[in-house]
């Protein structure tokens, strides 16, 4: 039934597998969709609708300093080293096996720990289709939680092919639609003559620079504006991926921005700024809006387009990670087990024992407050990632040095200059955000220490970084899969 199911890998010029004919499955559009489902999710709604209007200050900046540099050097190293593997193997070519593993790990481990975030909207979505005051059982919403992500998992196993199709559908339904009733609505709020939650004079567009706690919780959209590589992993299997790869990056840095700062501004004029769950978002905009007006009766249609949203969101995000580390397991880093795939070309062992790690992590959220972790959750995956965006920014300064005669169908404009300017401008974005975010926020929502939030950011980012090294220096040669070398290019340095 599905042709990517039976199709052989073949070897191209370029070294990679799946390089042609029929593994070539995913369009312009359907790569564009899921780039914006990567990006786009409604959970970093609330949060940026409490800087008010200078969100969309804080969004242009980071758009400028750190999101679209991700966008043209995933582009550059998308179409120039477009091998499946992505971030791995670009990493890789560059700094070696050892730094290429911490790359794929990082982008691995900040997802397992961001996934109950995006799971509780998920939650609180499938409570308002059946009945909102289970929204507060834990004993309703962890169930809810294990089981989305599990259908989530189950579905990637019939291969991209198909899970691509239904992200780009639940995308629709379930993040535009949504996101667009939340604008009209809050622009209908507006123009009733309904008081806004957020001043909304253009003064306000400045942001508040008047304590570092302040600007630390801007540094949380180094985890909205995450996620533009992932698709890396994929390139290989784009229909004409010259043209599709960077367009599909154009159309969805559009797309995201456009999206979040609207979306955002819409929670922001409705929902009053007052501690309640930080998960809410824009199901508390559907909520006071339908109630205002006497059509509290649409909001269960309406969770139910929020919900295959968010499950959109995390179908993408559970296979693109998860392929990447799988590329280390062909280098013998991590044990055979994890090399295997199934008929659909999918890391079947890697899949289930990602879905049993994040089970045993929400079932731990029946004892703990989710708003309390929250905010930490989003902290500990941003630095995680940043850390594989410094690696790979390096990784694209270093390649235009070492493989220069590389054929870049796209390439970041004005020479090495551009590349210094674009991939140096995000690696001091990433550094100076990763130090940052280590700062406790000025947040009357976080009721935890000071002392307590940065013992327990540091220790979560200090064991992240040490396990992929400790991992690495326990490696067999026997783990070493010979025949998935690349017998293309010279095996690069171990440092």
């Amino acid at each position: 039934m599905y042709r990517l199911a039976v199709a052989k890998p073949s070897r191209n010029m370029d070294g990679g597998h799946g390089g042609g004919g029929s593994s070539r499955v995913l369009s312009l559009f359907v790569l564009a969709m899921m780039n914006t489902a990567l990006v786009v999710g409604l959970e970093g709604f609330p949060t940026m609708a409490g800087f008010g209007l200078s969100l969309v200050t804080w969004y242009l900046i980071f758009g400028v300093i750190f999101f679209i540099p991700v966008g043209y050097v995933a582009a550059e190293l998308g179409v120039g080293f477009p091998r499946e593997g992505g971030v791995y193997e670009w990493v890789r070519e560059a700094l070696g096996v050892r730094w290429a593993f911490t790359a794929s790990w990082m982008q691995w481990i900040q997802i397992v720990v961001w996934y109950p975030s995006v799971l509780a909207v998920c939650a609180l979505a499938a409570a308002d289709i059946l009945a909102p005051e289970l929204g507060e059982s834990k004993w309703f919403t962890v169930p809810i939680i294990i089981i989305v992500f599990w259908c989530s998992t189950l579905l990637n196993l019939f291969g991209i092919q198909l899970s691509g199709l239904i992200t780009s559908l639940c995308l629709w339904i379930g993040t535009f639609v949504p996101t667009v009733l939340a604008i009209t609505f809050a622009a209908w709020w507006l123009l009733d003559g309904q008081p806004s939650q957020i001043p909304l004079e253009p003064r306000e567009l400045i942001p508040d620079f008047s304590s570092i706690g302040k600007i630390a919780i801007a540094m949380t959209l180094f985890s909205f504006l995450s996620g533009l590589e992932v698709n890396g992993v994929h390139f290989r299997r784009v229909k004409q991926p010259t043209r599709s790869i960077p367009w599909s990056l154009f159309i969805s840095v559009i797309l995201v921005l456009t999206v979040s700062i609207l979306g955002a501004l819409a929670v922001g004029i409705l929902v009053p700024q007052d501690g309640e769950s930080m998960a809410a978002g824009p199901l508390e905009v559907f909520r006071i809006f339908l109630n205002e007006y006497g059509l509290g009766g649409w909001l269960p249609l309406l969770a139910l387009c929020v919900l295959l949203g968010m499950v959109g969101h995390m179908i993408v995000w559970i296979i693109g990670p998860v392929e990447t580390l799988r590329y280390a397991a062909k280098d013998g880093v991590i044990p055979p087990a994890f090399q295997k795939v199934n008929a659909a070309l999918v890391p079947k062992n890697l899949l289930l024992l990602q879905a049993v790690i994040v089970t045993v992590i929400c079932t731990m959220y029946i004892f703990i407050d989710m708003n309390n972790v929250f905010y930490i959750a989003t902290v500990v995956s941003a630095q995680l990632y940043l850390v594989m965006y410094i690696l790979m920014f390096i990784s694209a300064i270093v390649l235009r040095y070492t493989r220069p005669d590389v054929e870049r169908p796209f390439r970041i404009p004005w020479g090495n200059v551009g590349i210094w300017l674009i991939a140096g401008t995000g690696a001091l974005a990433g550094t100076i955000g990763i130090f940052m975010l280590f700062v406790p926020p000025d947040s009357s929502n976080l009721p935890l220490s000071p002392g307590f939030f940065m013992t327990i950011v540091a220790a979560s980012f200090i064991v992240a970084f040490l396990v992929p090294h400790f991992v690495f220096a326990l490696r067999k040669p026997e783990w070493k899969n010979a025949h998935l070398e690349d017998v293309h290019h010279k095996p690069p340095m171990d440092f």
